[in-house]
Parts: structure tokens; C-alpha cells; sequence
């Protein structure tokens, strides 16, 4: 976190395909070439339409801004091996104008184990970019991809955005970086290359690059408490939440009493001085402050110079700055890769090729010119190292031919991503990367690395032909066939993992595919929309590798299916793989892994970031030996009548359409199916206005379901006049503005921002739209043909008669700690009244047709859920001065929608992958070996570190929870040790002894699960040590033993055979069969 921090610190394209191009844009009669889908379409506010189905996950991350300039975009990516195809796989995925590949390379077997969407049939036939062409168009429709034949002129440089060179000689890359750099902007040039197990990124945008957001993040604000006149002036706020602000950020100042001076003045940079407070700068000059305002972080934009190819080589440290550390067990590291990267391009500029696998010769000329190279440039004032390490230089040399999927999956994320920051957005790698995973290394080099005209001839130069066997051979089990479940059956296919003999690939997933997966998820098609997605990737991976053994299944993995996941099943697999996108299942099957002790790869990414976790059986923590923070949850009170933030109107929205579309059909069904059972309950629930509610919205709804679309419109129309303007009149009524606390302070003041009640105005889009979603929505519910014709409810809504407000006297929580009873005292009298009018409105309606409660769908914008959530929360916003959100941030925070991009998935998978090949030799690696990471491509900053041993329990002499002393039986066991009880199927009284014999511990409570099968403590459970154990379990879950299961997982309460001593004991496995 720390380095996190420190590096946060320091850190119109034209539209015509490039001359010499041999296709052009995609037509919808081409053979494999998508249309673009049906869908909603969105301006980014400029000229381009967005489809916001299709982008919404990474609209999410970038915004609609980015949108519009990354779809303007015109890239041209040469090289196409494995890096090169994963980087055009990303960056067609993101949608920008067109991508042109540049490869005339004639297709060789060996590319085959890295570049997925070649074949076979393409080897000594076809170039590398015209054997991806077809595959790639197949990724985004609204894509123009081409191929360049020939070399890459000035002209073709004219009309490109970016250039993305790998494989490139280093006299061509100075060539193109001079032409770049003479563009007005600058082309963007970026070169990439994986040399085997290492690799190096260079970015160059030109003299006057700009970055508009440095790190995405959404900017914070707070509420000002108090601002002192003083240099430097210091800012204290709300103590109700943290301001979240870090040194060096820009804030803006709104809504301030006294030294208004700063009210919408130029933004003030900060620095931070504790978690409630901040200065900003001089303020003895200006007017005292005396109460409220908001301050407000904005994005400041940053000046970004960059050096050439040739400069950067020299020096590669800008100012200030230095290399980014990615391993943190690396240091220096990087400086070492540099050199040893300049030797193989010197080598290859006298040789007209990289140094051949695994050749001494060339390994030590590349050493020779390592050290020429530093002496040369020390020389010259550029960066030079007192040693140089041969042995990085020879690994670096071994396998410079190499590529192999893991290294260019990541290096492939990393790279598109770059690309995406011309746009502006995130902070661009400044100026270079070097990264190595010289952990796959074997310690001693295979014997049989020799080629064998195979797919995965660079994997085994590396790794060896018997490794690679074994690699075919591996059960592995994936779990999520979405984002990076896609990615990993790509990378299985590519190393071979799963792909011969007994190998399998088990994936299971219960989902069917959306329109909004295409853009990330990339195995899918437009045509496969609505089938299952386990078995559409299986289909798609092994088209990629025909040999790929898999079995596809639609299974959820949890306690409720461990029948189908049985001991069996998990005995025979050798890792798991999670693609899941919830905690609770991970959690699930961390607990498998740990049961089982298989490794588990566990990953995950939110928008730009990402993270790995390696689980080795007692090695390191499990996954659920540390679990992030819990989510802040909004008050209710704040929710109900104090909003301060578009995220609370917005959950108050959703929490509306929940309550008025599925709530209340499902009251009037429950009413419908035993009226005098609903009215009998009623009286129990809550405060008489709460039972006047449910009884009027019943009744209503019953009234005006045989009306027209008419009764639809006066429905939304009254509810827009009760929530915002009613009962903001009322909460007013309640709560005058001159209202003071019992303290003396003014009620309406920090985060209670007094409210202003909206006269509902037909004429106002807003209204309009809440009306026209709000009447639809009922429709719906009652079984009314809709009107999507705006005109025609603006007439509707204009004709409906409101009744003016009248307040009550009722009683307002003001926080959650008040224990106030909501409501109105009078509406107790009136709900006892309207039961009995109900009782005869049930029998006459006994037998009508129920309701059609709302099913939420976040990803369908034609059926008024968002549109009624938006609406609904802006016209909250309003009421509160609350800046109002756009459609796309409502249907992301409404929706819990995940920011998603496909660039940072394929990162988190080369990790991964790597990984898993070194899982394949546990047994003789140690754990540094392995590496847990945390990414974000944003700043960008990448974390690499060993995994964290397991959490030991041990003995304490004070336990807070037992008040008193703790022995840990076993010391120091951790959550992989068990103990096994093998007595057959045994009573419970002969369990208990073998504890105590064999233990030393007396039992307490016994308990499987949630099921409590004995309690000392309890006489009647004494009976039980006298009954099968299985017996009891069967009797106290009142369910049969599952015919397949063998064993019993037990957790016992215990203590001391001897003292009496609290005992912590692991988890026991109780073998019954």
C-alpha cells in the first residue's frame, strides 16, 4: 500500500483506411463477419454512437467520454505472434475505429502455442495477420480490421493513432519513432516483446501528451465543517466519514457560509493532514466561514513529455523518476533486464535474427555485448550499472525466440491498454517496463528442450518435452466460464494443460450469455446469445486446440450439489482454477481446496485492477483466512429522508421501483389467494400508516385493473406528487428550516441538506420520464397494453387532478440511533376502519387474475427499469440539491454492475498462468516461487509478492471471547490440518472417547455445519452416546445419509482432559464408510 501510494505520487484521427491496406470495412455479406447488434445506442456528446449493451461493463470503467475518443481510435498493430494477437484481441474488444494488422510472416508451427486464432492449416501457408484477420473481425462489429502488406510507410503513419510494434528490429523502431514523433499530434508508438520468460514495454505519445484522469477514479467529496483563516488555511470536515483525500489532490469549494471567496473559485490543491482534515493554501485574507459547504475533488490535467526510443534506450529513468519494480524480491532487477533487452537487439542488428535457443555461444556474445553496451553509455552520461548479472543476460538470450501464452497474455493486457490511455484517460507507462518470471526456469535446464515440430516447441525449449507431458496429463478444475473463465480455457488450450492422456478440463457454469458479455468475454459470438456459456467456451477452446480434453458442465458449485462434486471428483482433480464473481463462492470452494488440500488459483479484477492469490496446500493462507472489509452501508434514515450523495438517492430509487412494481403486485396476489388470512396477519405488521399503505395500494390496484392506460398515468402522476413533493412538504412541516436540536444547533445542517418540494410540471423532461416509466411499469403489473408515445402521456399527465397538501402531525426517525415510531398517530383509527371495508373487496375479488410482479433486469433499457430508477433518483437529487447522475452511472450503481475490460482480464490470466505451471513441480519448489499479485493498469502499478503462510492457532493465556486461557491442540495447526477419526460407523459415545484417548480433550459441543449434534451441557443429549453418529445427524438434519457420502466434517468445542482448560482442536473428518 505504501508503494501504491508513492507511485501514485509520482506519476482527429483520421477516419480512411491506411494506404496499401488489403481489406477495408466489413461488410454484412462477408463470410464470418458479424452486423453490429440491435441496441440501445447513446452520444458520447460528440458525433459517435455508442451501443450501450454491448459496452455498458466498460463504460463502467472508462466512462462515455473515453468512449467516444477510444472509437475514433485508428491502430495499427505489427508483429502478430502471441503478443501481437492478444493485444489486437484486447484492443478490438475495447472498440476503437479500426485496427490494421502488419505481419508477413509466414504462419509456423510453433506459433501455434501462443497465438490462438491460428491453425494447422495456416502453418507455411498463410501469413500470421492474414490468418487472424477473419477471427478478429469476428470480435466487434463496429471494428474496421484490415491487413498491411509491405513495409510501414509515412504515409500509413499519417493516418494511425497508435503503432504497436513486437518483433521489431531496432534500426525500424528509431526509423518509425522519427515519423511518429513529426506527426502534429504525435502518433502514439508503443514496442513490446516477449523473449521467453522475460519482457519489455516502451511508450512514447509525443512532446505534449496530456492526461486529462490519472487513475479513473471516481472524484470524492465531503462535507466542510469549518475552514480556518490562517497559511495555511486548514479544512475540517463532517467526522461522519472519512474525506478520503491524498496529498497533491485538487479540490473545488460549493454551498460555503462566509469566506465565500471559495465558492466555485479555481480548484486549490491539498495537502493532507489527517483523516477529518486537509490545507489548502492561504485563506488570512479571506472572510471568516461560518457554516456548511461541500468540497469536492476534481481532475486537474496532466502535462506528460516523453522521450524518444533512441533517448529512452540511453536513459531509460525519466527525471525524478524510477523504473517500475513489478517483483518486489527483485530489486535492481529491472536495470538489469534493460541491458540485457539493448544486447539481443545489437545481436540481432549483426546477426539479421535473435541468438538461437538455448545456444552458449549466443548467450555469452549477447553477455559481450551487455557490457559494451553499459560502457558505452556511461560514457555518454546515459544510465550504466556497476555489474551486470550474466546469468540474466544468458536467460534473456536462452529463449529470446520464444513465446509462450502466459508471458504474452499479460504483456497482452498491458499493451492494449496503453493504447486505450491516448485517449487521455489513466496515466501512461512513463516510459518503460521490464518484467521476467525466470521463476519457470527448471533449476537445472530440461535435456530434452529440442524441437519437435510441435505447438508447443517454445513451451518446452523452456520447460522440456517431459514436463510438458505431465502438463497434458493435468485434471484440472475451472470454475466460471465468463470474463477470465474464457481467458483460461484459451490459455489451457495454448500451454497444453488438460490436452492428452488423462488430462481433462472440468468447467462449469450455470449462466447463458448476454449481449453486454460479448465485449470482454471473448469466446462468445453474437449468435450465441442466450446458450449456455460452459459449453459455448468449451466448443470455442477446443476449436483453438483440437486436442484439448473438456467437459463442459452447468452445474453450480455449493453445498447443494455435492453429490455431483463428490470426494471422488475433487480426490482426482489436481487444481482448481476460480473465475467466480462473488465472495460467497469462492468462499465455497476455498473450503474444498482446503478440505481436499488441492492448490487453488484464485483471481479477480474490478475495472482496472486486478489481483492473483496463490493457495498451496500448507503453505500459504487460504483465501478465506483474510477477507476484505465489508461495504459501508448508507443509513436508513439517511436513505428515508437526509440524502447527501447521487449514491443515495440512486439506492432509494431502487429500493422505490422494488417497493411499487414487486412488493406491492406480490401484496395484492398474497391478498387475492386468502383475504381474510391477509387482514387477519395485518394488525401484527408495523404502524397503522404502514397497514394503511399496503391496504391502499391494494385496493388501488384492484380498482384500476379493468381501466385504460389513462388510470397508468394517473397513478405515476400521484406518486410523483406524493414522494416528491408531499412528503418533502410534510418532512418540512416536521422540520422547519429554522428547526434547532435540543443542542441548540441547526437541524438542517452537515450532511441534513434541507430539501424543496417539486410542483410536478408535464412539460419537464424529467417529470415526463419518470411518468412515462412509472405508468408503463403499472401497465405492466395489471396487464395493461404500454404507450411508449411521449406525446400522448404528456396529454395524459396534464389532465390528471392533485389535491393540495395537507399536512399531518406525524413522528420522523432523525437517525438510526432514534427510537421513534414512524408514522401518524391518526392513521391507526383509519387502518382499523379499512380492514373491514377490505374484507368485503377480498370476497368480491376472490377469484380474479393475480398481478405481474417486475423481475428486475439491469441489461434491458427498453423495459423502464433503469429509466424509472434514473428518473426517480434525479428527482430525489433535485429535491435535495444533489448533483444529478447520468443514465449509464444509475444503471451502474442500481445494477451492481462490475466494471469489467478486457485488458485487465487477459493481465490477471498470464499470471494465473504462469502460476500453474509452476504448480505442476510443488513439490520440489519452495513458496517463494510463487506470486500473489495486485495490478492496476491505471496509474499503472503492479505488485508482486510471495504468498502469506498460513494463519496458526496457538495457545493464549487471555482469550477475549472465553475470558480466560486457550490451549491449541495441535500448536500452531492452521486450517489445512484435520484430524482423522477412522472407526467405521461408530456411536457417538465411542467418538467422544477416541477424542479423549487419543486427544487428550473432554467434549463439549459437537456440530456439523449447522446442525448441533451434542451438547454436554443438555441432559437429553446424554441418550446420544449411545446412537450412531450418522444416526444422529440423520435425525437432527431430518434428511438421509447421500448414498455417496463417506464422511462426516465435525467441528467440536472442547476442553482439557486434565484442567479443564478451552481447547482449540482442527476440523475432524469422521470416516463412516
Amino acid at each position: 500500500q505504501q508503494q501504491q501510494q508513492q507511485q501514485q505520487q509520482q506519476q482527429k484521427n483520421s477516419q480512411q483506411p491506411p494506404a496499401n491496406s488489403t481489406s477495408q470495412q466489413p461488410t454484412a455479406n462477408e463470410k464470418n463477419t458479424p452486423t453490429p447488434p440491435t441496441s440501445n445506442m447513446a452520444s458520447s456528446g460528440g458525433n459517435v454512437s455508442i451501443d450501450t449493451n454491448l459496452y455498458s461493463r466498460q463504460i463502467g470503467t472508462y466512462g462515455m467520454e473515453t468512449m467516444g475518443k477510444l472509437m475514433q481510435m485508428k491502430v495499427l498493430i505489427s508483429g502478430l505472434r502471441g503478443l501481437g494477437a492478444e493485444t489486437a484481441k484486447n484492443l478490438i474488444l475495447a472498440g476503437p475505429a479500426a485496427v490494421v494488422l502488419h505481419d508477413d510472416g509466414v504462419v509456423e508451427m510453433k506459433d501455434l502455442g501462443s497465438n490462438f486464432y491460428l491453425s494447422e492449416s495456416d502453418v507455411g501457408r498463410r501469413s500470421r495477420a492474414e490468418a487472424c484477420e477473419a477471427h478478429l473481425k469476428e470480435l466487434n462489429p463496429y471494428v474496421t480490421v484490415s491487413v498491411l502488406k509491405g513495409p510501414i510507410s509515412a504515409d500509413v503513419v499519417k493516418g494511425l493513432s497508435c503503432i504497436v510494434l513486437s518483433d521489431t528490429a531496432d534500426a525500424e523502431i528509431k526509423r518509425l519513432n522519427a515519423i511518429t514523433r513529426a506527426q502534429s499530434p504525435a502518433v502514439g508508438l508503443i514496442v513490446a516483446d516477449t523473449f521467453g520468460v522475460a519482457a519489455s514495454v516502451f511508450v512514447d505519445f509525443g512532446d505534449d501528451f496530456v492526461v486529462r484522469d490519472k487513475d479513473g477514479e471516481e472524484c470524492r467529496s465531503a462535507i466542510v465543517a469549518g475552514i480556518t483563516q490562517e497559511n495555511p488555511g486548514v479544512v475540517h470536515t463532517h467526522e461522519g466519514r472519512r474525506h478520503g483525500f491524498q496529498d497533491g489532490d485538487w479540490v473545488t469549494f460549493t454551498e460555503l457560509q462566509g469566506m465565500t471567496e471559495l465558492n466555485n473559485a479555481p480548484a486549490r490543491q491539498i495537502k493532507v493532514t489527517g483523516p477529518y482534515s486537509f490545507t489548502i493554501g492561504d485563506t488570512s485574507g479571506l472572510s471568516p466561514y461560518l457554516r456548511e459547504g461541500i468540497v469536492t475533488q476534481v481532475k486537474v490535467p496532466t502535462p506528460l513529455k516523453f522521450r524518444s526510443y533512441e533517448e529512452v534506450m540511453k536513459q531509460p529513468k525519466a527525471p525524478n523518476e524510477e523504473l517500475p519494480l513489478p517483483d518486489l524480491a527483485k530489486f535492481g532487477r529491472s536495470e538489469q533486464l534493460h541491458f540485457a533487452i539493448r544486447a539481443l537487439q545489437a545481436y540481432r542488428a549483426s546477426k539479421s535474427e535473435l541468438p538461437p535457443t538455448r545456444d552458449e555461444a549466443a548467450a555469452t556474445k549477447c553477455v559481450q555485448l551487455a557490457k559494451e553496451i553499459n560502457a558505452a553509455t556511461k560514457k555518454e552520461g546515459g544510465m550504466a550499472l556497476d555489474e551486470l548479472e550474466d546469468d540474466v543476460i544468458k536467460k534473456v538470450a536462452y529463449w529470446s525466440r520464444c513465446s509462450i501464452s502466459p508471458m504474452c497474455a499479460f504483456l497482452g493486457g498491458v499493451v492494449a491498454q496503453e493504447v486505450v490511455k491516448m485517449t487521455g484517460k489513466y496515466m501512461p507507462l512513463h516510459q518503460v517496463l521490464y518484467f521476467d518470471m525466470f521463476e519457470l526456469i527448471p533449476k537445472t535446464l530440461p535435456a530434452d528442450w529440442q524441437p519437435l515440430k510441435s505447438r508447443y516447441d517454445d513451451q518446452i525449449a523452456i520447460l522440456g518435452k517431459s514436463f510438458q507431458q505431465r502438463l497434458s496429463k493435468l485434471n484440472i478444475f475451472l470454475v466460471g466460464a465468463g470474463a477470465l473463465g474464457c481467458e483460461y480455457l484459451k490459455c489451457f488450450a495454448m500451454m497444453g494443460a488438460g490436452c492428452g492422456g488423462t488430462g481433462k478440463v472440468t468447467v462449469t457454469d450455470m449462466d447463458n450469455i448476454e449481449i453486454s458479455n460479448l465485449n470482454r468475454q471473448f469466446l462468445f459470438r453474437q449468435g450465441d446469445v442466450g446458450q449456455p456459456k460452459s459449453l459455448t467456451a468449451g466448443r470455442a477452446a477446443k476449436a483453438m486446440n483440437k486436442d484439448l480434453q473438456i467437459h463442459a458442465m452447468e452445474v453450480r458449485v455449493g453445498p447443494d450439489t455435492e453429490e455431483t462434486f463428490d470426494d471422488q471428483f475433487w480426490n482426482e482433480t489436481d487444481v482448481v482454477v476460480n473465475a467466480l464473481d462473488n465472495i460467497q463462492a469462492r468462499l465455497y470452494v476455498d473450503s474444498r481446496c482446503v478440505w481436499f488440500a488441492k492448490p487453488l488459483l484464485e483471481s479477480g479484477t474490478l475495472g482496472t485492477k486486478g489481483n492473483v492469490q496463490v493457495v498451496l496446500p500448507f503453505l500459504t493462507q487460504s483465501y478465506g483466512d483474510s477477507q476484505d472489509p465489508p461495504e459501508e452501508s448508507i443509513p436508513l434514515c439517511t436513505l428515508k429522508h437526509f440524502p447527501h450523495a447521487i449514491e443515495h438517492t440512486i439506492e432509494w430509487a431502487r429500493d422505490f421501483f422494488e417497493q411499487l412494481f414487486v412488493e406491492a403486485p406480490r401484496e395484492v396476489n398474497t391478498f387475492l389467494s386468502d383475504a381474510p388470512a391477509y387482514l387477519a396477519k395485518l394488525p401484527s405488521e408495523g404502524t397503522g400508516t404502514f397497514q394503511l399503505a399496503k391496504m391502499t395500494v391494494i385496493k388501488r390496484a384492484l380498482e384500476q385493473r379493468s381501466g385504460r392506460y389513462g388510470v397508468c398515468v394517473d397513478f405515476a402522476v400521484h406518486e410523483f406528487q406524493e414522494k416528491f413533493h408531499d412528503s418533502i412538504a410534510q418532512l418540512l412541516h416536521t422540520f422547519p428550516l429554522e428547526h434547532r436540536t435540543s443542542e441548540g444547533a441547526l437541524f438542517w445542517s452537515g450532511p441534513k441538506r434541507p430539501p424543496q418540494p417539486l410542483k410536478f410540471d408535464p412539460s419537464d423532461p424529467l417529470h415526463l420520464e419518470f411518468v412515462q416509466a412509472a405508468a408503463n411499469l403499472y401497465a405492466a403489473n395489471l396487464g395493461i397494453p404500454q404507450e411508449r408515445d411521449t406525446e400522448t402521456i404528456a396529454r395524459l399527465a396534464s389532465q390528471v387532478k392533485l389535491t393540495a397538501f395537507a399536512p399531518k402531525e406525524v413522528q420522523i426517525k432523525v437517525d438510526d440511533k432514534d427510537t421513534t415510531r414512524e408514522g401518524c398517530l391518526d392513521d391507526d383509527e383509519k387502518a382499523r376502519n379499512m380492514i373491514q371495508e377490505m374484507q368485503a373487496l377480498g370476497a368480491r375479488q376472490k377469484a380474479s387474475t393475480h398481478l405481474t410482479p417486475a423481475e428486475f433486469e439491469k441489461d434491458d433499457d427498453s423495459n423502464f427499469h433503469i429509466a424509472f430508477i434514473a428518473a426517480a433518483a434525479n428527482l430525489r437529487a433535485r429535491n435535495y440539491k444533489i448533483t444529478e447522475a447520468d443514465f449509464h452511472k444509475v444503471k451502474m450503481t442500481a445494477g451492481k454492475i462490475i466494471p469489467a475490460i478486457a485488458t485487465t482480464t487477459a493481465m490477471v490470466t498470464g499470471l494465473v498462468g504462469c502460476e500453474l505451471l509452476k504448480i505442476l513441480d510443488l513439490k520440489t519448489r519452495k513458496v517463494e516461487d510463487f506470486k500473489n499479485a495486485f495490478a492496476t493498469l491505471a496509474l499503472p502499478l503492479w505488485v508482486l509478492s510471495e504468498p502469506m503462510p498460513p494463519l496458526k492457532t496457538v495457545s493464549k493465556d487471555f482469550d477475549p471471547i472465553v475470558q480466560g486461557p486457550v490451549k491449541a491442540k495441535p500448536e500452531g495447526f492452521s486450517s489445512w490440518d484435520k484430524i482423522l477419526i477412522d472407526k467405521g460407523d461408530c456411536t457417538l459415545g465411542d467418538f467422544v472417547d477416541c477424542l479423549q484417548d487419543d486427544h487428550g480433550v473432554e467434549v463439549v459441543i459437537l456440530s456439523v455445519g449447522n446442525a448441533c449434534l451434542y451438547n454436554s451441557f443438555l441432559p437429553a443429549h446424554r441418550k446420544r452416546l449411545k446412537e450412531k453418529v450418522t444416526k444422529i445427524w440423520e435425525d437432527v438434519t431430518k434428511q438421509p445419509m447421500p448414498p455417496k457420502k463417506s464422511y462426516l466434517t465435525i467441528e467440536v468445542s472442547a476442553s482439557d482432559a486434565e484442567d479443564g482448560t478451552d481447547v482449540m482442536i482442527p476440523t475432524i473428518q469422521f470416516k463412516f464408510r
